[in-house]
């Protein structure tokens, strides 16, 4: 899958959102996210400008991806949020809005289930 450099910030944008949320960054989601960023093949001036997206322009970005781009956008945050084995209710809260805002497929239910 080949995404544009603004599509690859806009993931970068959201994926730092998601690790964040908890108030700790773990290993496991540093390493999960460079493994994501060499899948994307992600610059690092793209993820340095992703870094300073704004939350707005990323889900507008991510709205105007084909569904194709949309799954792996989902894939890659479900990834992000599962990376710690903690799942919190921030990192639902976000997926949940992404989702809604952006129409990707919500997978938010099963992340909920595994986090029971």
């Amino acid at each position: 899958m080949e995404f544009t450099s603004i599509e690859k910030q806009a993931i970068v944008g959201l994926m730092l959102a998601i690790i964040e949320s908890d108030g700790w960054i773990e290993d496991d989601e540093i390493e999960f996210s460079d493994e994501i960023l060499d899948a994307i093949d992600c610059s690092e001036e793209d993820f340095d400008l992703g870094q300073e997206m704004p939350v707005l322009p990323a889900l507008v970005t991510i709205k105007r991806m084909d569904d194709e781009k949309k799954d792996v956008v989902a894939d890659i945050m479900a990834t992000v949020i599962i990376a710690d084995r903690v799942i919190t209710e921030d990192e639902l809260a976000i997926f949940d809005m992404v989702s809604e805002l952006t129409g990707i497929r919500s997978i938010v239910d099963d992340l909920a289930s595994e986090a029971d």
